[in-house]
């Protein structure tokens, strides 16, 4: 067996290149930098539910961060801004190559990246997620997945919060100005300079005797409910 073939069943991880590992040591410090530009000129109208994350960083506790993938982009930004409060973030990326890039973009944002897919590496995903939860790492999760369908919240987040004891923790939000990606999930990105509402829920326990699925409903039912928060204070202004 190859090198490179062990390598990727030891860690899961593609191999890449060395043409590849030089295009992301390029790539990867402009990316951050557009993405600290347009994150920064953003303007915050409001957080509401601050107290919920203030409450899990005072306990010591880690949470489970989660978000619809729409909302991912400011999502990410804005919880990776709140380690001036306590707050250790952290981001599960998928081991493949396009993985790389990202994994080294926001880890140079300042995210404790977790390698892992639910598709093709979902127990050492899960090994390595419990692990970090433990270390004091609160990952920010996509709750419907990589890949949806959208605005479903999937069992396995709900999974790991019943195994780990952590809390998941709904985060939105709504910008005034915004790009819409024609993708499954319809991405939100702000534009520069846009207002941005910011809404956190209540955080939820999948206690043991639970259902992940119930829970899973419950979670999604809490997501949709702050989505529409935010874009209800967005329109009102």
């Amino acid at each position: 067996m190859s090198e490179s073939r062990q390598h990727q069943q030891k860690t899961g991880r593609t191999p890449l290149s060395p043409r590849q590992r030089l295009l992301i040591a390029v790539a990867a410090p402009v990316l951050r930098l557009l993405a600290r530009a347009l994150l920064g000129t953003c303007r915050l109208a409001s957080v509401r539910g601050v107290h919920h994350l203030d409450a899990l960083i005072e306990s010591q506790r880690s949470a489970l961060l989660c978000c619809w993938h729409q909302r991912l982009p400011y999502c990410v930004g804005w919880l990776l801004s709140a380690r001036s409060r306590g707050l250790v973030p952290g981001f599960l990326v998928s081991p493949s190559r396009d993985g790389e890039l990202i994994a080294a973009v926001v880890g140079g944002l300042g995210a404790s990246v977790i390698r892992g897919s639910a598709n093709r590496t979902g127990a050492r995903a899960f090994r390595d997620m419990y692990a970090t939860l433990k270390a004091g790492v609160s990952p920010i999760i996509a709750a419907d997945g990589p890949h949806g369908p959208a605005s479903h919240a999937k069992p396995g987040t709900p999974m790991l919060a019943q195994m780990t004891k952590a809390p998941m923790l709904p985060v939105s939000f709504a910008a005034d100005r915004y790009w819409q990606l024609k993708s499954w999930d319809r991405m939100i990105i702000p534009k520069p300079f846009a207002r941005v509402w910011v809404v956190i829920g209540e955080p939820l326990a999948c206690e043991r005797g639970d259902t992940p699925d119930a829970v899973a409903s419950t979670l999604g039912e809490r997501l949709d409910a702050i989505t529409a928060e935010a874009d209800a204070h967005c329109a009102s202004r």
